[in-house]
Order: structure tokens, then sequence, then C-alpha cells
């Protein structure tokens, strides 16, 4: 299996510091975009704490023989659910004013195959044979309008109620989390994502830029960024990309 992973994180045009933070992982095919929320830099620490969890819980496990007879979807959707009760239990000591919550989107990739765990309004997208695919669903009020159809894509990118966030991490004792699996094919391309990216740029305006970028994934990516600030760089922006490649033919 051959993976290329590129991520890129910028404060944008208008914060004074980044809650967006990411993990990358090749070794464990650990990959995931957390965005905080919180008072008084609350959201930075949620989000770090939050991956930081999520590895210790997966990364060891990616290389023990023992976790490869665990059903991966099993034991990223637990991972989720530890990084929760991590993000909760030091959040509810704090003062009201810097509790803390993060979303969070995650893939961990084994054996041909991509496991997908989602919180939160992060995103996660797949380019395949040329086309966008959003693959993981918003947890947030217009995402769920959105879904029983009571509101259009493009009313909900304009809603003053688009940043309600209806699930996240460290809100509850316990949470929800979305998981689910898919076959690889080679070429897939994977984008994780903050929603400074994606209130920012539309999702043909992502394909756009990524098939503009063809193989060079540092460049798709930083246009990614610079595009999102382009157009007021609002919030915080992080764009994770993961390639799947064929393993070389052996000789």
């Amino acid at each position: 299996m051959a993976i290329r992973v590129v991520c890129r994180t910028d404060s944008g045009r208008q914060r004074d510091h980044n809650e967006d933070n990411f993990l990358a992982d090749p070794e464990a095919g650990l990959f995931a975009v957390a965005d905080g929320m919180g008072g008084h830099e609350a959201g930075e620490v949620a989000s770090a704490m939050a991956l930081a969890t999520l590895r210790e819980a997966l990364a060891p496990r990616g290389r023990s023989p023992a976790a490869l007879r665990t059903p991966a979807l099993e034991v990223l959707a637990e991972g989720v659910r530890g990084a929760n009760r991590q993000v909760f239990e030091v959040g509810r000591h704090r003062p009201v004013e810097a509790r803390m919550g993060t979303t969070l989107v995650t893939t961990l990739i084994r054996d041909g195959e991509a496991v997908f765990a989602s919180v939160g309004d992060s995103r996660i997208y797949r380019v395949r044979d040329g086309t966008l695919d959003q693959l993981s669903r918003d947890h947030s009020l217009v995402g769920e309008l959105v879904a029983r159809g009571e509101m259009t894509q493009e009313e909900a990118r304009h809603s003053p109620h688009k940043h309600v966030i209806t699930r996240a991490l460290g809100m509850e004792p316990a949470v929800e989390v979305d998981a689910w699996s898919e076959a690889l094919k080679p070429g897939d391309l994977f984008l994780l994502c903050s929603d400074g990216l994606t209130d920012e740029v539309t999702d043909p305006e992502i394909l756009d830029t990524l098939l503009a970028g063809g193989p060079d994934l540092e460049a798709a990516c930083q246009a990614l960024i610079d595009l999102a600030n382009r157009r007021g760089g609002r919030d915080n922006i992080t764009a994770l990309l993961i390639q799947y490649e064929a393993a070389p033919a052996s000789t």
C-alpha cells in the first residue's frame, strides 16, 4: 500500500489564533482533522487533546497483531468515543466561559480499506474518477435540514444558522459517532477539512482546484487554503489530502 499525504492549516484572515489541529500518521494509517470551539483558546486545547487521545488509542493498535483481528470500524469508533470522554472530563472542570469542544473527522486506512468516523461539521470528501463526493454528514442545524430536503445546499451556505452544531466532542459524556468503511481504489483522493474551507469554497471549486493540481498534492492543498483566504478567510482553515496508490509491483 502506498499513501501520499499533504496537510496545510492556516489561521485565516480574521482570527488571531488557530483552533484547528490535524493528525497524519502514515505508519498507523491514521489521519484526522479537528476544529476546536470554546472561549479563552479552549478550542485549541480541545482539538489537540482529541487528536492526541485518538492517536494514543489507535497508533499502537495499528502495529499490534491482536489489533489486526479487531474490526477496524469498531477500533476507530471507540477511539473517537474515547476522545470525547477525555475532552468532556477535562472541560467540565473548566470555568463556564472556557468550556470546550471540537469537531472530528478521521480515517484509518488498512489493507485496501478506508474506515471513516465523523462528529460535527468538518467534512470528508473523496475524489474518484474525476468526481467529488462528500462522504460525511454535517452534524449541524442546516445540515439536518438539507438531509431532510427542507433546505438546499446553497441556502445552507448562506443561512445565519449554518454554524449551529448539533453534535461535537466534549459536549456530553457520550456522543454518537458516524462510522463507515469502503474498499479503496488506486487513485482515490480524500480531503479532510474544517468548515473554514467549505464556508468559503464551493464543492465544484474544491474539485476544480484538486484536479488542476494534478499529481502535485502540495500545490493543490495550498491552492485550497489560498482560495479560502481570498474569499475572506473568516475562520481557521485546514485541508488534509490523502492519496491512495497501488503498491509497486514486485520484481
